[in-house]
């Protein structure tokens, strides 16, 4: 609900739009470079001729391995401020931290810094239980909240 409240659709329409601008630009660019370096080597005549199709592959490749980072990044800002949207609205840090540690059964909790920006496109469970409890540090009404409602669940 956090990604819809937050407009994260368009936002992100928006960000990966700029990266696959960037994309065609950078193409352009390294089919260019490449055909004034090697392209009568090749036997390619310009950019128009069908064979550029496999340097054109190579070099979006390419692009997008770099760029993983980049676009990971997008979508674990977007699903950072989702995590934290669904804190605030069920002021539960508790169930977050219970959920994130059951994610931890597939996805590693505790990464690298490095390992986190380049590999994880959403939180590591470290990031997100840390959130979580910082949360709950600074909304101690909740706890009390938690309290109250806590006989209302176990059917008490």
């Amino acid at each position: 609900m956090g990604h819809y409240v937050l407009n994260h659709v368009d936002k992100g329409l928006i960000m990966n739009g700029v990266v696959m601008v960037l994309g065609f630009a950078f193409l352009n660019w390294g089919i260019n470079f490449a055909l004034a370096r090697w392209g009568q080597q090749w036997g390619i005549a310009g950019i128009t001729d069908v064979a550029v199709l496999p340097l054109a592959i190579a070099v979006l490749a390419i692009y997008f391995f770099v760029m993983t980072p980049v676009s990971n990044t997008i979508t674990r800002t977007m699903e950072y401020e989702a995590d934290m949207y669904g804190l605030n609205a069920s002021q539960q840090p508790d169930g977050e931290a219970n959920v994130d540690l059951m994610l931890g059964e597939y996805r590693k909790l505790d990464p690298g810094p490095i390992e986190e920006f380049i590999f994880f496109d959403h939180p590591s469970g470290r990031t997100r239980i840390t959130a979580a409890m910082r949360w709950k540090a600074e909304h101690p009404q909740s706890v009390n909240r938690e309290e109250e409602l806590r006989p209302v669940f176990s059917g008490q």
